[in-house]
């Protein structure tokens, strides 16, 4: 009898093992400079330079999320020959990445300091310095960090307006600004400030306009600060340094310090998600995993779901009912994204279930251009250029009537990928997000339509 019950013990304690889970969250520390490598060449020539990019690509998390779910379930990636296992290499392409996010931890030193999510600045936003007396010295001191923000929109040209571009729709200012653009522009801006102008744009300009209580700082950061470092070859029979051998790597630094105080250093962080579903495999429990160039570590700390965050459902919900209302949106790239027609989205104006998106109008910046290295086939990726972090499209939808089919739409593809290959979808690249605009194309103030 004591038999039966151990074995009848061990049967229910198989039952009620907990399922795996499919889905990986991770905050990802630096522990040393983060280095992203551009296409610049970088080898053992005196004087070298290893520069690095402003800030890593979903391709470079994605590696990163692969290799180590290979080194977890113990996969080969190589067969007996030295052939790279295909097999193997299509079934971890198989898990989709969702990021990377800038993340800002909270700060013990300082109080009511709540960690928070950073996105891209939008490309639709535009700061303006406010115009300080030059008599009044301690009134400009008060001005300089202060912002006027306003927001680019689609406009109608004026008559007899002629273009080389009429494909899509001009953006830009409504009115003319004699001032000049900030000369410190976020490069991330805090999600409270972000969700807000997804939201009600409006209501963040009003912040700004007649006021300095919006300051740079308090908007969203500059960017990561570059780390640049001198190194020297070592030659390794007399372990000491080789004469003129020097090089120089610049990495990516996420300790932001004011002043060289280090009590009010503000440590930033790496969000990355990762669905297993479609590959079936184990989440790796990662601590310690080398990220970047030079196999620098970086700490991984797996999280559960983070409050007032992307992808809360409540935030999401009234957006996508706005949405509904209006029939027209913005979508705001959060990642990089590769569309075949370089600026203009195939994938994402498809029909789906009755809704199909029209492009009317799109705020871009200057390409980014990635590259990579291959390790399958052992050679270097094609050069592609790339829509950046912070682009926006403007889509109207013509089931206007359909709401509920749009806001299903807007629910579907809320903090998903949008890049025309479904590859490029699964590393990382076109995270979208959506915001409200009213559909309509604005007239230029202060410009005669008979001019």
């Amino acid at each position: 009898m004591s038999r039966n019950k151990r074995r009848g013990s061990s049967t229910r304690n198989q039952e009620s093992e907990p399922p795996k889970p499919n889905t990986g969250q991770w905050l990802i520390e630096p522990r040393d400079p983060l280095i992203v490598r551009d296409g610049r060449p970088f080898n053992n020539t005196p004087g070298a330079k290893a520069y690095t990019q402003s800030f890593p690509p979903p391709s470079v998390l994605a590696g990163v999320v692969r290799t180590q779910t290979a080194y977890a379930t113990n996969m080969r990636l190589t067969l007996d020959d030295g052939q790279p296992n295909q097999p193997k290499l299509d079934l971890l392409k198989q898990i989709k990445i969702y990021g990377p996010l800038l993340f800002k931890l909270p700060n013990p030193n300082k109080e009511k300091d709540e960690p928070e999510f950073l996105c891209p600045a939008p490309a639709d936003a535009l700061l303006f310095e406010l115009e300080a007396k030059p008599s009044d010295t301690q009134a400009a001191e008060s001005t300089t960090s202060a912002v006027w923000l306003r927001q680019l929109v689609p406009i109608q040209p004026p008559a007899r307006f002629s273009s080389d571009f009429n494909e899509l729709g001009l953006v830009g200012l409504v009115e003319a600004d004699a001032r000049k653009p900030a000369k410190e522009q976020p490069q991330f801006w805090y999600w409270e400030h972000f969700l807000q102008w997804l939201h009600d744009p409006a209501g963040l300009i009003n912040q700004t306009h007649g006021s300095s209580e919006l300051k740079t700082a308090d908007l969203g950061i500059k960017g990561l600060p570059i780390d640049q470092r001198t190194h020297t070859q070592i030659d390794p029979e007399r372990q000491s340094a080789e004469d003129g051998r020097l090089f120089q790597t610049r990495g990516l630094s996420f300790t932001q310090a004011k002043d060289d105080q280090l009590a009010e250093a503000q440590r930033l962080a790496l969000f990355v998600k990762a669905d297993y579903k479609q590959s079936n495999l184990a989440v790796p429990a990662m601590k310690l995993a080398p990220l970047g160039g030079e196999r620098r570590l970086a700490h991984w700390h797996s999280v559960p779901t983070i409050s007032s965050s992307p992808f809360d459902q409540a935030t999401i919900d009234a957006i996508a009912t706005k949405i509904g209302e209006t029939g027209a949106c913005r979508l705001i790239l959060l990642t990089p994204c590769m569309f075949e027609k370089g600026y203009r989205p195939t994938w994402l104006c498809r029909d789906v279930d009755g809704v199909q998106p029209t492009l009317e109008a799109i705020a871009i910046k200057r390409a980014q251009v990635i590259s990579g290295w291959d390790l399958a086939i052992r050679k270097a990726k094609h050069t592609r250029r790339l829509a950046p972090a912070g682009t926006v499209l403007f889509l109207t939808f013509a089931e206007k009537e359909n709401s509920a089919a749009i806001e299903a739409w807007v629910r579907k593809l809320w903090m998903q990928c949008i890049s025309d290959e479904e590859q490029d979808r699964r590393d990382g690249f076109g995270l979208a997000v959506f915001g409200t605009w009213d559909g309509e194309f604005a007239e230029i103030k202060g410009v005669s339509n008979e001019s």
